[in-house]
């Protein structure tokens, strides 16, 4: 049975797992199983048809500038904690959900206004304790990248409430760990990839949006922001740690000939009555 086709998500399979694991687990402990059939268990991965692949246009891997607005002030008004902080940095940044989750106080510098990305994470089977800090994707994910000021003053004045939330909840909290994680929860481990995209996807669902609600669509958005202000592409593919992308390239080039485009409008917008000149009568000439 493909559970895809019935209209499943892949996390919210991955949640019916884990809740049947612990069910399953129970009953081992109880002696009412002497086995966990969960254990064999492999959630699929949804597979693209031909025809889903085709139909596929780079627009649909990155958010439109109205776009991006409306899903950063659907982020402001209708955010879950943390939603604001995370979808600023990663739309602002081009950073891999999982580096920003390993990412440590230690790797922000204030004085510089620079962020190093040296690490990712991952949590097996979605046990926080488990977690487990690891290399980057390629040698080029590790990078140090300018972030604009008012995205570091909104990092200050998160860990100005963290630090807060942590006086006030730590004495109550048993396994306590001191990871010095920029973002993480109550008890101090850091959030999986998994959960915040299913946030990503809470709020593109509230919006007008009708792009595939894809975990890197936040990650390519700065590709078409750096492309507009005239960044060349190795300082892209550096920015957001490529060393070799398709979709970096395929984005890049689509918005260069898009900019190819317009920029003879803007130049006949600006210049329209000096090239009028030519044709004075306004005359349409047929060939």
């Amino acid at each position: 049975m493909d559970l895809h086709k019935l209209g499943l998500s892949k996390s919210l399979m991955e949640n019916a797992k884990v809740t049947a694991n612990f069910i399953f687990t129970f009953a081992i402990q109880h002696k009412i199983r002497v086995d966990n059939p969960v254990l064999a268990v492999v959630i699929p991965k949804k597979i693209l048809t031909v025809e889903e692949i085709e139909n596929m246009t780079v627009e649909e891997q990155y958010f439109e500038r109205y776009e991006l607005d409306a899903f950063l002030r659907m982020t402001l008004s209708n955010g879950l904690p943390l939603d604001k902080e995370w979808f600023y940095l990663l739309a602002f940044t081009g950073m891999r959900v999982g580096e920003m989750c390993a990412l440590k106080w230690t790797d922000i510098f204030h004085d510089s206004n620079e962020l190093r990305i040296t690490k990712t994470v991952d949590i097996p089977d979605h046990n926080m304790r488990k977690f487990k800090i690891m290399p980057p994707k390629t040698k080029a994910s590790i990078r140090t990248i300018d972030i604009d000021e008012d995205i570091l003053n909104m990092l200050k004045r998160h860990k100005i409430m963290q630090n807060k939330i942590r006086l006030s909840t730590r004495k109550d909290v048993e396994d306590f760990y001191d990871g010095n994680f920029v973002f993480c929860r109550q008890n101090g481990y850091p959030y999986s990839s998994r959960f915040i995209y299913d946030r990503i996807i809470r709020l593109i669902k509230k919006t007008s949006i009708t792009k595939i609600e894809g975990p890197h669509i936040l990650r390519h958005t700065p590709i078409t922001m750096l492309t507009e202000t005239g960044v060349d592409l190795k300082t892209i593919m550096d920015r957001v740690g490529h060393e070799d992308s398709k979709t970096t390239m395929d984005i890049y080039t689509h918005m260069t000939e898009k900019m190819k485009e317009d920029a003879t409008a803007k130049i006949k917008n600006r210049y329209g009555d000096i090239l009028n000149l030519t044709n004075p009568k306004g005359n349409v000439i047929e060939m």
